[in-house]
């Protein structure tokens, strides 16, 4: 187990001994839910389309790029042929022209790949916001006291289980500090 993994785990553990003896005083079960939004992001409709969307974009720049490289590969067998026809200083300018349409290709290509990713990455993140925030208000209506991410955080804990005001009561009284700045001196 990684050590983020332990992390979360140690953290949803003290979630739940913290929440046990709230939850036993009011005579309710604790309820608590999983969700893989990676499944969800795949396997959902929008996810799909979105996926659909991607593939299309992607065969549409590989038709141009593929389009790129046969003009390279044209030139490429072109100045073969005749590199020995020419004349040094016409054989140089073929040679600039290749080397200008090969940096031409691969910048094509480098373009194509980070638009690609952007775009994925964009369209992920519209569709993972709108699933947490479903989420979050599912958890609320239908009473869950905590749903946390199959691969890693959480994505809701009911407010009533917030500990961190009796938290920072607790640490403010163990620094001997009071309200102001003004503590002890050491």
């Amino acid at each position: 187990m990684s050590k983020r993994g332990k992390v979360w785990l140690g953290v949803l553990l003290v979630c739940v001994l913290v929440a046990a003896p709230f939850s036993f005083a009011l005579g309710s079960e604790l309820k608590i839910g999983v969700v893989d939004l990676q499944k969800a992001l795949n396997s959902s409709k929008r996810g799909q389309k979105a996926k659909a969307e991607l593939k299309a974009e992607y065969e549409k720049k590989a038709q141009e790029i593929e389009a790129k490289k046969a003009e390279v590969e044209a030139l490429r067998k072109e100045l073969e042929k005749k590199a020995s026809l020419l004349s040094p200083k016409a054989k140089k300018a073929k040679e600039e022209e290749y080397r200008a349409k090969l940096r031409e290709l691969k910048h094509a290509v480098d373009d194509a790949k980070a638009e690609l990713a952007t775009e994925e990455q964009e369209l992920s993140a519209q569709i993972l916001k709108e699933l947490v925030k479903m989420i979050r208000k599912r958890g609320k209506s239908e009473g869950y006291a905590l749903i946390l991410e199959a691969n890693g955080g959480i994505i809701y804990v009911d407010p009533a289980l917030d500990i961190t005001s009796s938290v920072i009561k607790a640490y403010d009284a163990a620094s001997g500090l009071k309200p102001g700045g003004a503590g002890k001196k050491r």
